[in-house]
Protein backbone atom coordinates (compact mmCIF):
# COMPACT_ATOMS: atom_id res chain seq x y z
CA UNK A 1 0.00 0.00 0.00
CA UNK A 2 1.46 3.36 -1.20
CA UNK A 3 0.82 6.26 1.45
CA UNK A 4 -0.21 9.31 0.77
CA UNK A 5 1.90 11.48 2.99
CA UNK A 6 0.04 14.71 2.17
CA UNK A 7 -1.97 15.07 5.71
CA UNK A 8 0.61 13.63 8.07
CA UNK A 9 1.62 15.54 11.06
CA UNK A 10 4.86 15.66 13.10
CA UNK A 11 5.26 16.74 16.73
CA UNK A 12 7.14 16.16 20.02
CA UNK A 13 5.72 15.75 22.89
CA UNK A 14 5.56 13.94 26.37
CA UNK A 15 4.10 10.50 26.89
CA UNK A 16 4.04 8.30 29.61
CA UNK A 17 6.79 11.05 30.79
CA UNK A 18 9.50 10.28 28.28
CA UNK A 19 9.89 12.45 25.02
CA UNK A 20 8.42 10.95 22.11
CA UNK A 21 8.05 12.06 18.46
CA UNK A 22 4.61 11.32 17.20
CA UNK A 23 4.11 11.24 13.47
CA UNK A 24 -0.13 10.91 12.19
CA UNK A 25 -2.54 12.00 9.60
CA UNK A 26 -4.01 14.38 10.67
CA UNK A 27 -6.98 14.63 8.55
CA UNK A 28 -8.27 11.17 9.67
CA UNK A 29 -9.82 13.53 12.49
CA UNK A 30 -12.19 14.48 10.19
CA UNK A 31 -13.55 11.06 9.64
CA UNK A 32 -12.61 9.48 13.51
CA UNK A 33 -13.97 6.77 14.36
CA UNK A 34 -15.00 4.88 11.33
CA UNK A 35 -17.55 2.30 12.20
CA UNK A 36 -16.25 -0.06 9.80
CA UNK A 37 -12.62 0.00 11.27
CA UNK A 38 -12.75 -1.17 15.01
CA UNK A 39 -9.90 -2.74 15.48
CA UNK A 40 -6.53 -1.31 16.71
CA UNK A 41 -3.43 -2.82 15.56
CA UNK A 42 -0.05 -2.22 16.88
CA UNK A 43 3.84 -3.32 16.07
CA UNK A 44 6.14 -1.89 18.10
CA UNK A 45 9.53 -2.33 16.99
CA UNK A 46 12.73 -1.87 19.53
CA UNK A 47 15.44 -0.07 17.59
CA UNK A 48 19.11 -1.63 17.46
CA UNK A 49 20.91 1.95 18.70
CA UNK A 50 18.49 4.74 19.92
CA UNK A 51 20.06 8.04 20.84
CA UNK A 52 20.43 9.00 24.03
CA UNK A 53 16.93 10.60 24.47
CA UNK A 54 14.96 7.67 23.01
CA UNK A 55 14.15 8.45 20.21
CA UNK A 56 16.07 6.84 16.65
CA UNK A 57 18.96 8.06 14.93
CA UNK A 58 19.84 9.09 11.18
CA UNK A 59 22.10 5.87 11.03
CA UNK A 60 19.04 3.49 11.78
CA UNK A 61 16.35 5.78 10.13
CA UNK A 62 16.73 3.75 6.70
CA UNK A 63 16.13 0.13 8.25
CA UNK A 64 12.91 1.59 10.04
CA UNK A 65 11.48 3.15 6.96
CA UNK A 66 12.33 0.22 4.98
CA UNK A 67 10.19 -1.65 7.89
CA UNK A 68 7.38 0.68 8.33
CA UNK A 69 6.60 0.06 4.35
CA UNK A 70 6.52 -3.51 4.35
CA UNK A 71 4.48 -2.97 7.46
CA UNK A 72 1.66 -0.80 5.89
CA UNK A 73 1.90 -2.82 2.77
CA UNK A 74 1.01 -6.09 4.42
CA UNK A 75 -1.23 -5.20 7.46
CA UNK A 76 -3.22 -2.99 5.51
CA UNK A 77 -3.90 -5.54 2.89
CA UNK A 78 -4.64 -8.39 5.13
CA UNK A 79 -6.86 -6.73 7.64
CA UNK A 80 -8.28 -3.64 5.65
CA UNK A 81 -6.69 -1.45 7.76
CA UNK A 82 -5.45 2.23 7.99
CA UNK A 83 -2.14 3.28 8.82
CA UNK A 84 -3.20 6.03 11.82
CA UNK A 85 0.11 7.33 13.53
CA UNK A 86 3.17 6.41 15.38
CA UNK A 87 5.00 7.19 18.46
CA UNK A 88 8.47 7.16 18.97
CA UNK A 89 9.53 6.66 22.41
CA UNK A 90 12.30 5.11 24.79
CA UNK A 91 14.16 3.26 22.32
CA UNK A 92 11.25 2.09 19.90
CA UNK A 93 9.14 2.71 17.58
CA UNK A 94 5.05 2.15 17.90
CA UNK A 95 3.16 1.60 14.79
CA UNK A 96 -0.77 2.33 14.65
CA UNK A 97 -3.39 1.14 12.66
CA UNK A 98 -7.29 0.62 13.00
CA UNK A 99 -8.61 -2.41 10.71
CA UNK A 100 -11.79 -4.15 9.78
CA UNK A 101 -10.61 -7.12 11.32
CA UNK A 102 -7.90 -8.33 14.06
CA UNK A 103 -8.21 -11.89 12.09
CA UNK A 104 -4.45 -12.59 10.39
CA UNK A 105 -2.86 -9.08 11.97
CA UNK A 106 0.17 -11.40 13.77
CA UNK A 107 0.67 -13.69 10.73
CA UNK A 108 0.77 -10.48 8.35
CA UNK A 109 3.04 -8.61 10.57
CA UNK A 110 5.48 -11.22 11.09
CA UNK A 111 5.46 -11.85 7.11
CA UNK A 112 6.14 -8.30 6.83
CA UNK A 113 8.96 -8.33 9.37
CA UNK A 114 10.61 -11.36 8.47
CA UNK A 115 13.09 -9.83 6.59
CA UNK A 116 14.50 -7.57 9.45
CA UNK A 117 15.75 -10.57 11.79
CA UNK A 118 17.82 -8.11 14.10
CA UNK A 119 14.83 -6.52 15.41
CA UNK A 120 12.42 -7.37 18.43
CA UNK A 121 8.94 -7.00 17.62
CA UNK A 122 6.05 -6.97 20.01
CA UNK A 123 2.46 -6.88 19.14
CA UNK A 124 -1.25 -6.53 20.05
CA UNK A 125 -4.25 -5.68 18.93
CA UNK A 126 -7.93 -4.76 20.78
CA UNK A 127 -11.22 -3.53 20.01
CA UNK A 128 -11.56 0.50 19.96
CA UNK A 129 -14.66 1.43 18.00
CA UNK A 130 -14.24 5.10 19.67
CA UNK A 131 -10.54 5.45 18.04
CA UNK A 132 -9.57 6.36 21.90
CA UNK A 133 -6.21 5.59 20.70
CA UNK A 134 -6.34 8.22 18.08
CA UNK A 135 -8.40 10.59 19.36
CA UNK A 136 -6.89 10.37 23.34
CA UNK A 137 -3.17 9.82 22.40
CA UNK A 138 -1.71 10.13 18.89
CA UNK A 139 -4.08 13.51 18.46
CA UNK A 140 -2.36 16.64 19.54
CA UNK A 141 -3.13 18.93 22.25
CA UNK A 142 -4.49 22.39 21.09
CA UNK A 143 -0.86 23.50 22.07
CA UNK A 144 1.13 20.96 19.59
CA UNK A 145 -1.83 21.90 16.97
CA UNK A 146 -0.78 25.64 17.01
CA UNK A 147 2.97 24.37 17.02
CA UNK A 148 2.15 22.62 13.58
CA UNK A 149 0.46 25.31 12.23
CA UNK A 150 3.19 27.66 13.02
CA UNK A 151 5.69 25.28 11.30
CA UNK A 152 3.74 24.49 8.48
CA UNK A 153 3.31 28.70 7.94
CA UNK A 154 7.23 29.09 8.82
CA UNK A 155 7.87 26.81 5.81
CA UNK A 156 6.01 28.78 3.19
CA UNK A 157 7.77 32.07 4.71
CA UNK A 158 11.31 29.98 4.31
CA UNK A 159 10.33 29.03 0.93
CA UNK A 160 9.77 32.73 0.25
CA UNK A 161 13.08 33.44 1.18
CA UNK A 162 12.14 35.22 4.58
CA UNK A 163 14.98 35.88 7.28
CA UNK A 164 12.66 34.39 10.06
CA UNK A 165 15.87 36.47 12.90
CA UNK A 166 14.38 39.73 11.53
CA UNK A 167 12.08 41.41 13.63
CA UNK A 168 8.41 42.81 11.98
CA UNK A 169 4.89 43.40 13.16
CA UNK A 170 2.93 40.59 13.82
CA UNK A 171 -0.49 40.60 13.95
CA UNK A 172 -2.82 38.44 16.42
CA UNK A 173 -6.76 37.88 16.27
CA UNK A 174 -8.81 36.91 19.31
CA UNK A 175 -12.81 36.26 20.02
CA UNK A 176 -14.26 36.26 23.66
CA UNK A 177 -17.59 35.16 24.79
CA UNK A 178 -18.30 39.10 26.22
CA UNK A 179 -17.05 41.81 26.30
CA UNK A 180 -16.01 41.44 29.83
CA UNK A 181 -13.84 38.47 28.88
CA UNK A 182 -12.06 40.67 26.55
CA UNK A 183 -11.49 43.49 28.75
CA UNK A 184 -9.83 41.48 31.04
CA UNK A 185 -7.24 39.65 28.37
CA UNK A 186 -6.74 43.42 26.75
CA UNK A 187 -5.19 44.45 30.04
CA UNK A 188 -3.23 41.58 30.59
CA UNK A 189 -1.87 41.54 26.24
CA UNK A 190 -1.52 45.05 27.35
CA UNK A 191 0.85 44.42 30.17
CA UNK A 192 2.69 42.32 28.28
CA UNK A 193 3.85 44.37 25.64
CA UNK A 194 0.94 43.64 22.96
CA UNK A 195 -0.77 47.11 21.14
CA UNK A 196 -4.53 46.81 20.49
CA UNK A 197 -4.83 47.71 17.03
CA UNK A 198 -8.61 46.90 17.09
CA UNK A 199 -11.92 45.82 18.37
CA UNK A 200 -15.31 44.82 17.19
CA UNK A 201 -18.48 42.97 17.68
CA UNK A 202 -18.95 40.30 15.13
CA UNK A 203 -21.78 37.62 14.03
CA UNK A 204 -19.55 35.06 15.18
CA UNK A 205 -20.35 32.28 17.87
CA UNK A 206 -17.60 34.38 20.34
CA UNK A 207 -18.88 37.84 18.83
CA UNK A 208 -16.24 39.99 20.70
CA UNK A 209 -13.32 40.46 18.36
CA UNK A 210 -9.65 42.05 18.99
CA UNK A 211 -6.50 42.39 17.14
CA UNK A 212 -2.88 42.84 18.95
CA UNK A 213 0.35 43.22 17.54
CA UNK A 214 3.64 43.32 18.36
CA UNK A 215 7.13 43.94 16.90
CA UNK A 216 9.37 40.59 17.28
CA UNK A 217 11.12 37.73 15.03
CA UNK A 218 9.77 34.78 13.71
CA UNK A 219 11.72 32.68 14.61
CA UNK A 220 9.73 28.78 15.37
CA UNK A 221 11.21 29.50 19.31
CA UNK A 222 10.16 32.74 19.19
CA UNK A 223 6.45 33.07 17.53
CA UNK A 224 5.70 29.71 19.36
CA UNK A 225 6.29 31.25 22.91
CA UNK A 226 4.31 34.46 22.09
CA UNK A 227 1.04 32.15 20.37
CA UNK A 228 1.06 29.77 23.21
CA UNK A 229 1.00 32.58 25.92
CA UNK A 230 -1.85 34.43 23.66
CA UNK A 231 -3.45 30.66 23.38
CA UNK A 232 -3.17 29.84 26.78
CA UNK A 233 -4.50 33.60 27.98
CA UNK A 234 -7.24 33.14 25.65
CA UNK A 235 -8.19 29.72 27.15
CA UNK A 236 -8.65 31.10 30.38
CA UNK A 237 -11.34 33.12 29.33
CA UNK A 238 -13.11 30.71 27.21
CA UNK A 239 -12.18 32.81 24.12
CA UNK A 240 -10.32 31.39 20.66
CA UNK A 241 -7.07 32.10 19.32
CA UNK A 242 -7.86 32.64 15.48
CA UNK A 243 -3.83 33.02 14.27
CA UNK A 244 -1.32 35.51 13.12
CA UNK A 245 0.05 37.51 10.24
CA UNK A 246 3.27 38.94 9.59
CA UNK A 247 4.66 40.21 6.23
CA UNK A 248 7.22 38.63 4.06
CA UNK A 249 9.39 38.80 1.38
CA UNK A 250 6.38 38.77 -1.25
CA UNK A 251 3.25 39.61 0.58
CA UNK A 252 1.08 38.42 4.08
CA UNK A 253 0.71 35.29 5.37
CA UNK A 254 -1.78 33.79 8.29
CA UNK A 255 -2.07 30.70 10.50
CA UNK A 256 -5.13 29.82 11.70
CA UNK A 257 -5.53 29.01 14.84
CA UNK A 258 -6.43 24.54 15.24
CA UNK A 259 -10.00 25.06 15.31
CA UNK A 260 -9.96 27.13 11.89
CA UNK A 261 -8.48 25.47 8.63
CA UNK A 262 -6.08 27.43 6.84
CA UNK A 263 -7.22 28.83 3.37
CA UNK A 264 -4.13 29.62 1.51
CA UNK A 265 -4.00 33.16 1.74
Amino acid sequence: MAIDWKGWKHYFCNVNGELASILLDLELRNEAPIESKPWLLWVWVHFQSPRPDGLSSSDEAPMLYEIEDALYAQVSRTCDALPCGRITTEGRREFYFYGKTDTGFREAAKTALSAFEKYRFDFGTKRDPSWEQYLSVLYPSPQSLQRIANADLLNVFAKRGDVHSVPREVRHWLFFRSNEDRSSFREAASAAGFKIEDEATTERALPFAITLTRVQPIDQASIDETVLSLLERCQRLGGEYDGWEAPVTQGNLRSHGPNRPDSGE
